[in-house]
């Protein structure tokens, strides 16, 4: 399988983990931060307000 065909996989903007999806992500509390997706423990460093739910 070439990685063209792989469906994409959320990384974070902060650490730079991954997810095996982002149905999965949105499970484990990744959030969008200033446009950003993060991960919940990045995520965790910005004030409430910056938080968006994907």
């Amino acid at each position: 399988m070439k990685t063209s065909d792989r469906p994409a996989q959320p990384e974070c903007a902060g650490c730079g983990m991954t997810d095996l999806n982002f149905v999965w992500a949105a499970a484990a509390g990744w959030r969008l931060v200033l446009g950003r997706l993060r991960c919940r423990p990045c995520a965790s460093g910005f004030p409430a307000w910056m938080h968006r739910s994907f």
